[in-house]
């Protein structure tokens, strides 16, 4: 889901902004560092005993780390969104272990996994963060897993509402940088701020 947008991410006006300051470019790195062993750690430890534990460590810690790395770049609007999306993503999250909750109707309703029965109630889905749950037994389930989308070139996905908000944070970043580097030297807010006060031409 959210790793394969990240990546395009970084190919883009990100990649550029990397360029741009040497500061910046290390805590961009360190936040790519912190989502991968996050994406590691949820994906590949297990459920029961010293993994899980270890997962929900690496969970927490890296989930902060992230959000002190959006308030860094708080001068951007994307950055708002993008630590709203996390926080609406942890929420559940946090109440499930460090999975994400996903109902064992909306998995299959959805046809990604077909030959998912009721036994793998209870289950992490195979190479996702995902745990199959019935319905009543997930905590916050308006933030959990649970709008199923296909998109060109990606095929069908389960998304939770925290994803859509992170998405839109990472376009507008984008849109935010490529403001930045056409030379406008400032973000989106800024820029909103600084024609707002511009007398109008007589």
């Amino acid at each position: 889901m959210f790793h394969r947008v990240w990546s395009a991410v970084q190919t883009s006006a990100v990649a550029r902004l990397l360029r741009g300051s040497a500061g910046e470019s290390v805590v961009l790195a360190f936040a790519v560092a912190m989502y991968v062993v996050q994406e590691l750690a949820i994906t590949h430890l297990g459920r029961d005993g010293a993994d899980a534990l270890l997962r929900r460590g690496l969970f927490f810690l890296t989930t902060t780390a992230l959000l002190f790395v959006a308030f860094h770049f708080r001068r951007f609007a994307g950055a708002w969104l993008i630590a709203a999306g996390i926080i609406m993503n942890v929420i559940p999250m946090a109440a499930h272990g460090g999975l994400m909750p996903v109902a064992f109707d909306t998995v299959r309703e959805s046809g990604i996994f077909p030959d998912l029965t009721e036994a793998g109630i209870g289950d992490q889905l195979p190479n996702s963060k995902d745990i199959v749950l019935e319905r009543e037994d997930i905590r916050f389930y308006i933030f959990a897993d649970r709008h199923t989308l296909t998109l060109p070139g990606y095929g069908t996905n389960i998304y939770s509402a925290g994803d859509f908000v992170l998405f839109a944070g990472l376009l507008l970043a984008v849109a935010e940088g490529a403001l930045v580097l056409a030379g406008a030297g400032r973000p989106l807010p800024s820029v909103v701020r600084r024609v707002r006060s511009t007398p109008p031409v007589a």
